[in-house]
C-alpha cells in the first residue's frame, strides 16, 4: 500500500474507534491542539491551531495554509489533543452568522491574545467546521 493510502486506512481505524469518545467540550479547556493532513507527497503534517468547541462541533481558523490546501485536496484529518487521536471531517463555513458566533468563541476562550491578532489581521480567516467521523452532523 501507498504511504497515504496506510495512514488514510490507519486514521479512519483511530476515529471509528474513539469517535464516540470525542466530547467537543473537552476542547474548550485546551489552548492548542494539532491538526493533522497529509501533504501532496503523503508526508504527514502536523500543525499547531487553536479551537473553539460549539454546538457540536470544533471550530478551528486560517488563511492560505498548507494544511486547508492539503483539506481542499482531500487529505484525511485527524486532531491530536493530549495523545489522543480523532478522525474528524472539515467543511468550511460559509454561513455569516456562524462564523461571527466562531468569532466570539474564539475572543471569549483566547481573551486579549485573539483581539491583538484580530487587529493586524489582513482579512477574514477561512472557518473550518470539524465532525467526529461516524458521528452526527
Amino acid at each position: 500500500m501507498k504511504p497515504m493510502v496506510c495512514a488514510a486506512v490507519l486514521l479512519a481505524f483511530i476515529g471509528a474507534a474513539r469517535a464516540a469518545d470525542l466530547d467537543w467540550q473537552r476542547f474548550q479547556d485546551t489552548s492548542v491542539i494539532e491538526i493533522l493532513t497529509h501533504d501532496e507527497g503523503g508526508a504527514l503534517r502536523e500543525t499547531s491551531v487553536w479551537i473553539v468547541p460549539l454546538a457540536g462541533h470544533g471550530y478551528v481558523r486560517t488563511n492560505d495554509s498548507r494544511w486547508l490546501a492539503n483539506i481542499r485536496r482531500g487529505s484525511p484529518v485527524a486532531l491530536r489533543v493530549e495523545g489522543d487521536e480523532f478522525a474528524v471531517s472539515a467543511r468550511e463555513v460559509d454561513d455569516a452568522a456562524l462564523k461571527e458566533r466562531v468569532e466570539e468563541g474564539f475572543k471569549q476562550k483566547y481573551g486579549f491574545t485573539q483581539r491583538v491578532m484580530s487587529a493586524f489581521r489582513f482579512r477574514e480567516p477561512t472557518v473550518l467546521e470539524l465532525t467526529a467521523q461516524g458521528g452526527s452532523r
